[in-house]
């Protein structure tokens, strides 16, 4: 993953959404959209690629379950994350919250059944 590539991205999405908003206002909000799409697949992309020696290492030392867990609690917190500021960005602050709320509610959810893991310990 290259940051000077991700950062030309941005600016170019950034450009197309000022021109689009001057031109045609109601298009703007799905040009944000889609090139945050487009951008985090890619980050998507080099964030796995990242993850192979971290799944290899919790794997030998038996703590897989664990890893996967910690990184879908990090996927939903990324994607709600992105879901809120996308909501925010078009003038919905209400819809945002809700994405925020549902965030931690999945995580909070995906979490129990560890927390019912450290209880029967003691």
């Amino acid at each position: 993953m290259n940051v000077f590539t991700v950062c030309g991205f941005l600016l170019v999405s950034l450009c197309v959404s000022l021109l689009l908003r001057r031109l045609c206002p109601e298009f703007a909000p799905l040009t944000v959209a889609a090139g945050g799409v487009l951008l985090g697949a890619y980050l998507l992309d080099g964030f796995l690629h990242a993850l192979l020696p971290l799944s290899q290492a919790a794997s030998e030392l038996g703590l897989a379950a664990h890893v996967e867990l910690l990184l879908k609690a990090l996927a939903i917190a990324l994607a709600c994350n992105a879901t809120s500021s996308l909501c925010r960005d078009c003038g919905e602050s209400a819809l945002a919250e809700k994405a925020e709320l549902a965030g931690k509610i999945a995580i909070l959810s995906l979490c129990i059944p560890l927390l019912v893991q450290l209880l029967d310990l003691f």
